[in-house]
């Protein structure tokens, strides 16, 4: 493992590049959630990372803008700022002397498998792997819209689960559709969610259904929520992409 800086606009993304043994090698870009870091719950993204690694895929886990060790402001959050990082992150890692540059591919979790799914359609990538993609953060209803305006306009933000979410976050998500601006990547997609996920209720699991069609490997983990909360769940889960990742990048 190597700690790895990339600079976007002016800020500086931190995070670390695992490689296998033998290089140059397939590569899998990692997207923490909301208010997360590069280490993801329960560490997931390290141990993904590692067995990646051990499976001859390099794999980079790091941090947006304004969490973890990255520079920026937590408040200045948004989608759009996410996918443009993440655009950035994959040019980096692809030009990485570990890295075959046309084997690259992306996973996210929460708000970075939104962010992950929309920035496929911006650079080819093999294969893609969402962990509980946040699309409800660009798809809210009009009931759950107006509640967080509200709650905008009386405190400065939205509490949401102890974060804030500020109104750049809220109006740059209204300009986004989850499911027609993720239309273009042409890869195999992997989609794992909790049986009782809030965030991903069946009725959005439906669209990820119609956008990717016989390309989505969806697998539904029993009596789990949004973060998979059990130790056999997220076992499963590193099992399942995992074995994902390294049949198709």
């Amino acid at each position: 493992m190597e700690l790895l800086d990339i600079e976007h606009r002016g800020r500086v993304l931190r995070g670390a590049l695992h490689t296998p043994q033998t290089t140059p090698a397939p590569a899998v870009v990692l997207c923490h959630g909301f208010g997360g870091n590069r280490a993801e719950f329960g560490y997931a993204f390290v141990r993904l990372a590692e067995r990646l690694a051990r499976r001859g895929i390099a794999a980079y886990r790091f941090d947006f803008a304004g969490c973890g060790d990255s520079d920026g402001e937590f408040a200045d959050l948004t989608v759009s700022d996410q996918v443009e990082q993440a655009v950035a992150v994959l040019d980096a890692v692809g030009a990485h002397p570990a890295v075959d540059p046309a084997r690259v591919s992306l996973m996210g979790m929460s708000l970075g498998g939104l962010t992950a799914s929309l920035a496929a359609v911006r650079r080819p990538v093999r294969a893609l792997a969402l962990w509980a993609p946040a699309a409800a953060a660009a798809a809210m209803g009009e009931e759950g819209a107006a509640r967080r305006a509200a709650a905008i306009e009386a405190n400065g933000y939205d509490d949401f689960g102890g974060l804030p979410v500020y109104r750049a976050f809220a109006e740059d998500a209204a300009a986004i559709d989850p499911f027609a601006d993720a239309a273009g990547h042409t890869g195999p997609v992997q989609l794992v969610v909790g049986s009782n996920d809030f965030v991903l209720p069946p009725d959005l699991i439906e669209e990820y259904r119609r956008l990717y069609g016989d390309r989505l490997d969806l697998h539904v983990i029993d009596e789990v929520g949004h973060g998979f909360e059990t130790v056999p769940a997220r076992e499963h889960l590193l099992d399942l992409t995992e074995a994902f990742l390294a049949k198709h990048v």
